[in-house]
């Protein structure tokens, strides 16, 4: 017995027995190595096949008759098996043992095919427990269980494979290494990891050895199947064993490293390879190229790349790929396409990940040309392009405001199936924020008529393009259709609504929102609750900020310098400025840095409060903190300045904005020469207008008509007239103030001008511009006092003619209540009439 087991065990080295094969639960005994005694009495061939129906004994005794003869057997067993079909198991299982035991290997292996395994008799412990019967009438032979597992696998049966080892351990069994380690891999490739761990901690528990094949196997399960905190215990029983890594073992180690974003510990395993005198793979070197690149580290990544070209071995697309990504990422794209155009030299065909690693670095740097070559390029060479990389281009071209060529390509995928719901979102928000709506509902149809389904994202998208057109109506019944559909809104979806109606003063309508939000237990976020304070501060209900930002602090609402400013500037815009600064002291308090738009809100609110000099401490706050300030601060600076008359501070302020390069404004410019008209100062106002000239700051109407008023007042007619055609000729356009300005001017200026103030209506005319009863009245009342009643009353006429109705001050003149000259309430209310400062 133990001479034959020894046999076997070199006839396959797949299989080895650590111990001796058990009897069955019937038979305590081993399993006996005597010679099987010979049948009381052999049916012969002929009698059998005269029998309608042969019984498995009795296949089995003929069998066991033809031991040592396995060709009669064999030939015997398939004339059966033509006869009846499925011979049975233990029939089987004898004839199975008699070809291994004569060697015949490959006839055994097609002796349990797929179809065998199809009969429910073939259950893994029935199957195994057979094997065991056949075995005790024909002398042990461990080669019928690697047989038996080898079976299983081959077809595709490998959980059954691991049951049947299962249930052999549990007898006693024990296969070889080789046998172990073969089912192990198969289980791994098959993804039944979790079975593969449960049967190594089996032969683990057994004191069953393993070698570095069994790692090897065991570490790549934990790695395809990403359970990376589980490969350290494998390599700790792998050094408990004393085992070394080989070539083979090399690989999943750098690889595991790579996973673990630990580059060093992968470079330092390749450089311990290395030592060995081992050359990494191919596979090893990609491995370590593409952990370069995604840490940023493309200089590594191209020095390993000569070195494994240095060793033979070519970069493939795989490393190609891994490189053009590194160069994309650096913002090299013309390297990056270098080696594209290199691969295909090479003869190398790109793959899908190629293009669309390049088609992605053409999005992110702006080369939308470059993308739709690629994309093309892809199409010409068989490779059908995805929904993603048509997604990117159309991005690419979108980016840069080209939506023809966006959507041609769009409508030209559309034909082959290629968009999904993500490709009409991307068209649908260019539209949407450029304000195209009616293109963008002419999309929304056809998204449907392709019978994709929006998602939430399509309908947030296009309710902010309705509300950015001022379509609430529209944007609440795309609300309410999503929610009859099914779709739950997000909180994008409400922070749209709520911020529309937040500007709108609506704030009554944005609370709804928000409580329906909270009803549906969608959790607020910063930019929802910032809304709601800003909505009320808008709104101008700050005592309700205050309840509502302890409302949203109770909800772990963490106020940020967002918050404030909107609060700060609630108040301000009250004139609160008191509650202004308690706010901004508490958000100092809090430890939030004001940024420039708190500061801002402070310098705007106290320039208007006519408290500049208040503003001014706040600047100098900005440049103490070292914040950028704006053009638009130091307009309001200089705005409030002149209206206050402090001509020198806001002079200074004209100058610190020339200093610090930034730009002055038509609205600074208006303000500085307004406020040394008001002065009187007529000089420092036309060398301003000389300046702002000269830098190419387009002058307005209003501009214009503050230097003639201004010239007017001076008592510099000429000047106030050649500015007036100075504007003509320039194409600005005069307005009901600037005809009124001359009128009030050449009126003023006594009988020789009278007649060309009352020319004035004609060049009124001239330009469209309807003339207003204070320019009539002007001219009736300068009649007046002149005593020319008659032209008076001919204005008067002239008044009605044209539709002009006649105010009471009209006819204070003509009735002689009026003062025949102007007292300076009288000179107040002109100037007030046609927007002038007095």
């Amino acid at each position: 017995m133990r001479k034959a087991f020894q046999t076997s065990l070199n006839l396959s080295p797949w299989l080895s027995f650590s111990r001796s094969l058990c009897a069955s639960r019937s038979t305590p005994a081993c399993l006996s190595s005597q010679p099987n005694p010979e049948p009381d009495s052999v049916p012969t061939l002929s009698s059998l096949f005269d029998q309608k129906e042969v019984s498995e004994e009795t296949i089995v005794k003929h069998l066991l008759s033809n031991q040592h003869d396995p060709k009669a057997a064999l030939k015997y067993f398939n004339s059966v098996k033509v006869s009846d079909g499925f011979v049975g198991i233990d029939p089987t299982c004898v004839m199975l043992h008699i070809l291994i035991q004569s060697g015949s290997k490959k006839k055994a292996s097609n002796l349990l095919n797929p179809s065998f395994f199809s009969d429910p008799g073939t259950r893994p412990d029935i199957l195994v427990d057979r094997v065991i019967d056949a075995s005790r009438r024909l002398g042990l032979n461990g080669r019928i269980f690697t047989y038996l597992l080898r079976s299983y696998v081959y077809s595709g049966k490998v959980k059954e494979a691991s049951e049947a080892f299962s249930y052999m351990s549990l007898k006693g069994l024990v296969v070889g290494l080789h046998t172990r380690n073969q089912l192990l891999l198969y289980l791994v490739r098959s993804n039944l990891f979790a079975i593969a761990q449960n049967l190594y901690n089996g032969m683990k528990s057994k004191g069953l050895s393993f070698n570095i094949f069994t790692f090897n196997v065991m570490v790549k399960g934990c790695l395809d199947s990403k359970r990376l905190d589980e490969v350290d215990m494998y390599l700790k029983d792998m050094a408990d064993a004393c085992l070394k890594p080989n070539k083979r073992m090399y690989g999943p180690l750098i690889r595991y490293a790579c996973m673990k974003r630990d580059l060093p510990q992968a470079l330092r395993i390749a450089d311990e390879m290395k030592e060995a005198n081992l050359v990494p793979t191919q596979f090893i070197y990609n491995t370590l190229i593409g952990a370069c690149v995604k840490e940023g580290e493309i200089e590594k990544a191209l020095n390993l790349k000569d070195e494994m070209m240095s060793h033979g071995i070519p970069l493939n697309v795989i490393g190609a790929t891994s490189l053009m990504k590194g160069f994309c990422l650096k913002g090299e794209l013309k390297s990056a396409l270098d080696l594209f155009s290199t691969i295909l030299e090479s003869g190398d065909a790109p793959n899908k990940v190629t293009f669309s690693v390049l088609i992605e670095g053409c999005f992110k740097l702006g080369n939308s040309e470059k993308a739709h070559e690629l994309y093309l390029k892809m199409k010409e060479m068989g490779i059908a392009p995805s929904v993603f990389n048509l997604n990117t281009v159309m991005r690419c071209f979108l980016k840069v405001d080209k939506f023809n060529e966006a959507k041609s390509l769009f409508e030209e995928a559309v034909q082959v199936g290629i968009p999904n719901v993500i490709s009409f979102d991307i068209l649908l928000h260019w539209l949407c924020q450029k304000g195209k709506i009616e293109e963008a509902n002419n999309l929304w149809a056809k998204m449907l008529s392709c019978n994709l389904k929006p998602s939430v994202v399509s309908y947030n998208t296009l309710i902010y393009g309705l509300c950015k057109r001022e379509n609430i109506n529209s944007a609440m019944a795309l609300y309410s259709e999503m929610c009859q559909k099914g779709l739950i809104p997000s909180v994008i979806t409400y922070s749209t609504l709520m911020n529309y109606y937040a500007k709108k003063n609506e704030f009554h309508k944005a609370r709804n929102l928000f409580e329906e939000m909270q009803l549906l237990g969608i959790p607020c976020n910063e930019f929802i609750y910032n809304t709601l304070i800003n909505g009320l501060s808008i709104s101008g209900c700050m005592s309700e900020v205050n309840e509502m930002l302890s409302e949203a602090m109770k909800d772990g609402f963490v106020p940020s310098c967002m918050t404030y400013n909107s609060i700060i500037n609630g108040f301000v815009k009250a004139g609160n400025m008191a509650c202004a600064v308690s706010t901004y002291r508490e958000m100092c308090k809090r430890g939030i840095a004001p940024d420039i738009v708190t500061y801002s809100s402070f310098i705007d609110g106290y320039c208007k409060s006519s408290c500049c000099d208040l503003a001014l401490k706040f600047l100098n706050e900005v440049n103490r903190r070292g914040l950028k300030i704006d053009v638009c601060t130091y307009n309001t600076l200089v705005v409030g300045f002149c209206r206050e008359g402090n001509m020198e501070a806001a002079t200074e302020l004209h100058h610190n904005l020339k200093q610090l390069g930034l730009p002055a404004s038509a609205i600074v410019y208006n303000s500085l020469i307004s406020g040394y008209k008001d002065l009187e100062e007529m000089e420092p106002a036309l060398k301003l207008f000389d300046e702002m000239s000269a830098q190419g700051i387009p002058c307005d109407t209003a501009l214009y008509t503050t230097l003639i008023d201004g010239s007017f007042k001076s008592g510099d007619e000429n000047r106030a007239l050649e500015l007036y055609n100075q504007m003509i000729e320039n194409g600005i356009l005069p307005d009901v103030i600037t005809f009124t300005v001359l009128a009030h001017g050449l009126c003023r200026n006594g009988q020789r001008e009278r007649e060309s103030a009352k020319k004035v209506l004609g060049e009124m005319e001239r330009f469209g511009v309807k003339p207003s009863a204070h320019i009539y009245n002007m001219l009736i009342n300068s009649y007046f006092r002149e005593g020319k009643f008659q032209e008076a009353f001919f204005l008067h006429d002239d008044m009605l003619e044209k539709g002009i109705i006649p105010d009471e001050y009209t006819y204070d003149i003509l009735v002689g209540t009026k003062p025949p000259v102007a007292d300076e309430r009288d000179k107040q209310r002109e100037n007030q009439d046609y927007g002038l400062a007095a």
